[in-house]
């Protein structure tokens, strides 16, 4: 920079032109003076900027607002003041800044001194996160879990439409006010988010002892309860209460989610096993005093004995079928407990990827733009490179042919495309892990799409298909069929994961899927094929049985075929098997498209 750019006198320079931020003089028209920060900020040159009147480096409608609070200013009849405006680069982008205006006296006049700082990127960081917030209310508002949010103040920042229906509280009454305990309790007291806030864990142990309080095993620092609430709905509700910390950048606790979960069926269905296991006892005490009596009876009359035999007999058939009956009640439990925990961790893992993969998405989708306004931008210098002298175009060219011009314009689309499917595959893949668990929806009989359940079923298998085989899909047209969509997910998943392990370790096998319709419509068909090892003849009979399995010790549990048998036989359907050793098998289940009337009986 040179002094003879600006009509002020020389002696300013070497001190202000060393100011990080930007400095301007003007007396109300022209510009006097700028440093060489001010040049790097707007792109104008020391003498472009002493042609302009400061007026015009600001947009309308401030400019005029500045102009005329620097006019009175010159007047001695505004004091110093601060404000954030917009200013024009010499490329016509408008960028944010913070001015400071005071007048000061300058050579012998009075002259108004502006100190300018950048604030562009803190500008868009603000916006940015402003925006993430506004679609982490949108997350939680339009989730299927009832989810309250606190902030570190204890006041209640979010409680979406899902909790206002299991708590009946709206959230205009709740948002703002500290009053979440009102929905759990008839007295105020900290509820679990409350004191992941507050970081008591002493208090927590105190308050929550008889609610079954433990660490989640799935999120870093999150609770867990089960506790039943006596005023929620008609006869109180068993809710299953999940509380995490919510943190900044650097780690400090900035508020609590609550997650809630109602298990008043699972505990009903508990209490009921509970009830029928006392019966049962009393059953096998009152069958015990039976057969002693009969015994006593044999004993003292030898006539007598073949009867009592004969009602011996009897009373162990109903003994044993009534064990029966208890397994299968209790294998139907740890299954139900196994899909919970399944929807626990799905719930998990949206909720930590969700957010930053709506972040990358949107940015990408940003980019994209900047790009594509960037590569109008060089289409236009491109169109006026003919007007530049020749040595001009030699340097332009030069610069294309070092960066490889034509390559990156053409790569950057790609690379950000390629972006964009990435997250996408990221999305679909935590849709699965939810559409498969399902924890999140009615478990009410409902029609469901069964290629969707099989599409989102191999997707969650394909790390144990992958490496082992190829899927083939030979999917007919099928109608919507009535069922329980999570326990099927539940059936589809045990026959992929046993044809992928049988498959051998020196070759690749194939997996195909086939459906179709029977009974004109109203019956579906679903085939699960593979070329795997195959079942021998002497065990395919009892491929169904409980705690039958062909695998080494410590490699199945012999569950898996049973309960998918259970569940195939609960929607009224039917599941076989045919298979040849060494050549491969196929499990056909068969399935009503409507259930049958009054499907409660026999549910």
């Amino acid at each position: 920079m040179t002094a003879n750019a600006y009509p002020l006198p020389a002696h300013l320079f070497p001190l202000v032109n060393g100011f990080t931020s930007a400095v301007m003089l003007h007396r109300g028209g022209p510009i006097l003076f700028a440093n060489a920060a001010m040049s790097r900020l707007t792109g104008y040159t020391p003498a472009e900027l002493a042609a302009r009147d400061f007026w015009t480096l600001f947009p309308p409608p401030a400019r005029d607002t500045i102009r005329e609070r620097d006019i009175r200013r010159l007047d001695g009849t505004l004091p110093p003041s601060r404000c954030e405006t917009l200013i024009l680069t010499q490329g016509g982008e408008a960028r944010w800044v913070e001015m400071s205006v005071s007048d000061e006296t300058v050579s012998g006049a009075r002259t108004v001194v502006c100190d300018i700082v950048d604030i562009t990127e803190r500008k868009r960081a603000e916006a940015a996160q402003k925006q993430a917030k506004q679609l982490l209310a949108q997350i939680i508002d339009s989730g299927p879990a009832p989810t309250l949010v606190i902030d570190a103040r204890h006041i209640v920042t979010h409680w979406n439409r899902a909790c206002e229906q299991i708590l009946g509280i709206g959230a205009a009454s709740m948002i703002g006010t500290r009053k979440q305990w009102s929905a759990f309790y008839e007295s105020e007291r900290p509820i679990l988010a409350d004191l992941i806030v507050s970081g008591t864990v002493d208090e927590m142990v105190e308050l929550y002892a008889d609610m079954n309080l433990r660490r989640s095993t799935v999120i870093d620092g999150a609770y867990e309860i089960e506790s039943l609430f006596p005023h929620l709905g008609t006869s109180g509700r068993w809710l299953y209460v999940t509380a995490a910390p919510l943190r900044n950048g650097v780690g400090e606790v900035i508020g609590a989610i609550e997650t809630l979960q109602d298990i008043t069926e699972r505990k009903n269905a508990e209490n009921e096993l509970l009830r029928m296991q006392a019966d049962l006892e009393a059953t096998v005490a009152q069958r015990t005093a039976e057969l002693s009596q009969a015994k006593a009876s044999l004993e003292q009359d030898i006539d007598r004995r073949e009867m009592a035999e004969a009602e011996l007999l009897k009373r162990y058939i109903e003994l044993t079928e009534l064990n029966c009956r208890l397994q299968e009640t209790h294998q139907q439990l740890m299954q139900s407990e196994k899909l919970a925990s399944i929807g626990q961790l799905a719930a998990g893992v949206a909720h930590e990827i969700n957010n930053p993969i709506g972040y990358v998405n949107s940015n990408i989708r940003s980019l994209k733009g900047y790009m594509a306004q960037l590569l109008d931008v060089l289409d236009a210098y491109e169109q006026s490179e003919t007007h530049l002298p020749p040595a001009d175009r030699e340097t332009i060219a030069a610069a294309k042919a070092r960066a490889d011009f034509a390559y990156l314009r053409e790569d950057i689309g790609q690379l950000i495309s390629e972006s964009q499917e990435g997250t996408e595959r990221v999305r679909k893949i935590v849709q699965d892990l939810r559409d498969f668990s399902r924890t999140d929806a009615t478990q009410d009989w409902q029609r469901s799409d069964i290629h969707a359940g099989l599409d989102s079923t191999l997707n969650i298998a394909s790390n144990e298909i992958k490496y082992k085989a190829d899927v083939v899909r030979e999917y007919g047209t099928l109608p919507l069929v009535e069922c329980l969509p999570s326990q099927l997910n539940q059936v589809f998943m045990n026959l992929f994961v046993n044809a992928a392990q049988a498959m051998p370790d020196e070759r690749r096998g194939i997996i195909r899927i086939r459906t179709g319709t029977s009974g004109n419509d109203e019956g579906v068909w679903i085939e699960i094929d593979d070329n795997g090892r195959g079942i021998p003849p002497d065990v395919i009979d009892r491929i169904f049985d409980p705690f039958f399995t062909t695998k080494p010790v410590g490699k199945g549990t012999g569950l898996g075929l049973a309960l998918s048998y259970g569940i195939v036989q609960n929607h009224h359907g039917n599941i076989t098997v045919s298979s040849t050793p060494g050549a491969g098998t196929t499990f056909r289940i068969t399935l009503p498209v409507t259930q049958p009337a009054d499907p409660g009986e026999t549910r």
